[in-house]
């Protein structure tokens, strides 16, 4: 990796630090700045060149995010222990940058805000991934936080779907398992690109396939930088993980039927998008 200087909270001013240990956590962040009027993208004008890489949660998002901002051209973020958190403290106003170089930013907390990227300016570039729903709702269950996935299922679940949120809680069988709210919740967010479609240029979205990225990761690296616009180096090949592309055998028979059912359709549409 292409060793370039982070961003700490050695360079932001005292205010923006405290702003920061109020916000130092995602259930801090969903209390205090989800449930507000004001945009979660409320200072997305203030880097127009910067990438912006989404899909749902646990699907491989991180990983990306981190080869694109370490590389040449970029700064990468250490604000907090979370790249993603530290990307929604910018992008909220909470912490200012400089804007002398590019960023970045992972996206995914956005959920049911997610027509707030109708902001993206025209130089922009939003890189969407997929990935099979079985590994992902493996991951979600059985390697995230109950309360992580209740926020996913409760803002992309809505209507009907959406249970009470002693239901979330307490789960079946006042509620879905935990199963098939990973399924649903994988299904609501990954279809959202469709919709993503109509609010930005198509010039401007890229969407890859997380499983083929881990199965040969070097062309698929070459398009992502040319689509944003940054240089590849062949370095950049040992960063992509195939550590965790078996996930998805490690799911019992019946959950296997819960994401067939739920999820797979889903994906099988985002499909036809690559």
């Amino acid at each position: 990796m292409v060793d370039v200087a982070e961003v700490t909270l050695a360079e932001i001013s005292a205010s923006q630090r405290q702003a920061i240990r109020s916000l130092k956590s995602w259930r801090r962040f969903h209390y205090r700045k989800r449930r507000g009027e004001p945009p979660l993208l409320a200072a997305v004008d203030r880097y127009p060149t910067s990438v912006f890489v989404a899909g749902c949660q646990r699907s491989g998002t991180t990983m990306l995010t981190r080869l694109v901002a370490h590389s040449a051209g970029f700064r990468s973020l250490r604000l907090t222990h979370d790249d993603e958190l530290d990307a929604a403290l910018v992008l909220c106003g909470e912490v200012n940058l400089s804007t002398d170089v590019r960023y970045c930013f992972q996206t995914t907390f956005l959920n049911e805000r997610f027509q707030e990227y109708r902001k993206l300016g025209s130089q922009h570039r939003l890189v969407w991934i997929v990935r099979n729903p079985y590994s992902v709702v493996y991951s979600m269950v059985h390697n995230w936080s109950r309360f992580a996935l209740n926020e996913l299922y409760a803002g992309c679940c809505g209507g009907a779907q959406q249970p009470t949120a002693i239901a979330l809680e307490l789960g079946w069988p006042l509620g879905p398992t935990q199963i098939e709210k990973a399924a649903r919740a994988y299904a609501a967010k990954t279809s959202q690109i469709f919709a993503i479609l109509h609010l930005v240029e198509r010039h401007q979205v890229m969407v890859v396939h997380y499983d083929d990225l881990v199965r040969e990761p070097r062309p698929l690296l070459e398009r992502v930088f040319k689509f944003v616009g940054g240089t590849f180096r062949e370095e950049y090949v040992a960063g992509v993980r195939s550590d965790s592309s078996g996930k998805a055998a490690a799911l019992s028979n019946n959950a296997r039927h819960i994401v067939q059912k739920f999820a797979e359709p889903t994906y099988q549409e985002c499909l036809t998008l690559i």
